[in-house]
């Protein structure tokens, strides 16, 4: 049974309150199209599946090629039976909490692992993972937990999209940030962080992906991507770090976590992850993420956070 609730589907309120949306309605049935949402051109789709076909026809035939459907994985999975110009593209999870997340997680740093955007059965150009790239987190921690007091800075103001507009202030955390040229001393094996990241940094984040996870979706500078949060060595090398991206006034969104391999299985992954989540919590209902169903280690960090999960697909023309 297919639930449609147009209008408390997190997946169309979110595609709704996105930049540029365009929005089909009938009864029963609704249609988002949303360019750049997490990296592809999306149609968020709900409703009953013979309505969702039938408008869908029309919205396929008046935006680009690169626009693909997107929803429940039921509904998609129905949408492609009545449309044999589609096929399911790809399979993923769309995870979530309302709550702040509990700050424990399990071993999810694997060597090799990715989280971009996140699905299972992916094919070659979509994936989804944590709200990253096109594959599932490299670094979510083995359950480490960082301390020292409240974590979070204050951080830039929202902007009119419900994210943040980069500033040029310094990295600080009543918790242990630090301040470039001006760094706290930290004994063998401590870390600073987690804290947000100034746009100064943004350089050091895109060689950091480049080098352990060039297939993100999420990147400094790019559209949608308003701010980067970071965790750093004793050193001061950034070890890992993790997006807001395509955030909303009402839907929080993770997304480009990585940690550089040789920082993994020290649960940095899973404190970057519960710090971002909270925080983008703040004034919003819920935040959220998509993840890979191969990767079971993100899937079971996000669970012991607290996430919960939902399936989604993506279709795309034959």
């Amino acid at each position: 049974m297919i639930e449609i609730a147009p209008d408390r589907d997190p997946l169309v309120r979110w595609a709704l309150r996105a930049p540029g949306a365009r929005v089909w309605r009938r009864t029963d049935a609704v249609v988002v199209a949303c360019a750049d949402l997490s990296h592809w051109d999306r149609l968020v789709i709900n409703g009953e599946p013979e309505a969702v076909a039938g408008l869908l026809r029309q919205v396929l035939g008046e935006t680009g090629e690169t626009f693909r459907p997107f929803g429940t994985e039921e509904l998609v999975t129905e949408i492609v039976a009545r449309i044999p110009e589609l096929e399911v593209s790809a399979t993923f999870a769309w995870m979530e909490t309302t709550q702040p997340v509990q700050r424990g997680g399990m071993d999810a740093d694997r060597p090799g692992g990715v989280n971009r955007g996140g699905h299972s059965d992916v094919d070659s150009d979509e994936s989804h993972g944590l709200g990253l790239g096109r594959r599932a987190d490299v670094g979510l921690g083995d359950g480490g937990v960082l301390t020292g007091g409240d974590l979070r800075p204050g951080g830039p103001g929202p902007a009119a999209d419900g994210g943040v507009t980069p500033d040029r202030r310094r990295e600080t955390a009543s918790g242990g940030g630090v301040t470039p040229g001006r760094r706290r001393e930290t004994a063998p094996g401590e870390f600073s962080g987690p804290f947000w990241l100034g746009i100064e940094t943004w350089p050091e984040v895109t060689e950091m992906i480049q080098e352990a996870y060039p297939e993100s979706y999420a990147w400094p500078g790019h559209p949608g991507v308003h701010r980067w949060a970071g965790i750093r060595g004793a050193d001061g090398e950034l070890l890992t770090v993790a997006a807001e991206a395509w955030s909303t006034p009402e839907i929080g969104f993770m997304s480009g976590v990585t940690t550089r391999p040789s920082a993994r299985g020290r649960g940095l992954g899973t404190a970057i992850c519960a710090f971002v989540a909270d925080e983008l919590l703040a004034g919003r209902e819920r935040v959220a993420l998509l993840v890979d169903y191969w990767n079971t280690a993100a899937l079971a960090t996000y669970s012991g956070l607290g996430f919960t999960t939902r399936r989604v697909a993506a279709a795309r023309r034959r």
